[in-house]
């Protein structure tokens, strides 16, 4: 942002700084996600392209009536799917399939690449892998880094990948990052990697939707002005999908996501009001 320094960027967008017990709170994620393997194992792991990550794990119930995609953060540089399968936990007794995608990171690849990967990503599961009962309906959730991923679904033109042009039930991005630009001064962008033209060809801001599907854009209380600018700024800009705008209270940038698997949490009942 104009009129800012390389040290604000880093408190605003390094959430890592604000949250003294963040390392507490992820260092969990991956014990509860073997729990939940153990538990209810996924599918024979999905791959939708030729890079070692390009994979994905499928949660499916006996009597599936819809799925929900969960895409993980980590500043596209961190976390895999195996860190974040307790997120199945907060939909697969209500009948829904859950799929945990991972994705290509930096600085193994560039951002576009990874942008390219999540696409490829949605049309495999809808295309090869769901059944008619699965695929109708879909909403799509990602967190932090993935939020921006799972926005990018309502900015991708599904047509040209053999899909429907509208083939979303919804769109959940918890906590995202849409316009790029100000990462360029934090030191996570050692390993992304942007410079001015590919901030701006990247960024969701001032580029078109393709879908109309219902967007809820959620931003846990606790978090930085800047995270709940990323979010209210995309909403202004995508004001025709008429979006709505949840602030968790009490919630920071890791611990926001426990409203996935909370049965009364509003992410969790959001998501399940747009599977209908």
């Amino acid at each position: 942002m104009a009129g800012h320094d390389a040290d604000w960027a880093e408190r605003e967008y390094n959430p890592r700084l604000l949250v003294p017990d963040a390392s507490r709170i992820y260092e969990a994620w991956p014990v509860r996600a073997e729990a939940t393997r153990r538990r209810h194992p996924p599918l024979p792991e999905v791959r939708y392209g030729d890079h070692p990550r390009e994979v994905m794990d499928l949660f499916r119930p006996a009597q599936p009536r819809g799925t929900v995609l969960f895409i993980h953060g980590g500043y596209w540089r961190a976390f895999a799917k195996a860190d974040f399968s307790w997120v199945a936990d907060g939909f697969l007794d209500r009948g829904l399939s859950v799929a945990i995608l991972n994705y290509p990171l930096t600085p193994d690849v560039r951002l576009g690449r990874i942008v390219d990967a999540t696409r490829s990503a949605f049309a495999t599961l809808y295309r090869d892998v769901l059944g008619p009962e699965e695929r109708s309906p879909i909403v799509v959730t990602g967190h932090s880094a993935g939020g921006y991923l799972a926005a990018l679904h309502l900015a991708t033109a599904w047509e040209d990948h053999g899909l429907p042009a509208d083939p979303l039930a919804g769109v959940v991005p918890i906590s995202g990052v849409f316009s790029l630009a100000p990462l360029m001064d934090t030191t996570m962008n050692g390993a992304i990697g942007l410079d001015l033209a590919q901030a701006g060809e990247l960024s969701l801001f001032g580029k078109p939707w393709r879908s109309r599907a219902p967007l809820v854009l959620a931003v846990g209380g606790d978090e930085s002005a800047e995270f709940h600018r990323q979010s209210v700024d995309l909403a202004a800009g995508w004001a025709e999908l008429r979006p709505t705008l949840v602030d968790v209270p009490g919630r920071n940038h890791f611990d926001v996501l426990e409203g996935l698997v909370e049965p009364d949490a509003e992410l969790n009942r959001t998501i399940l009001r747009m599977i209908g």
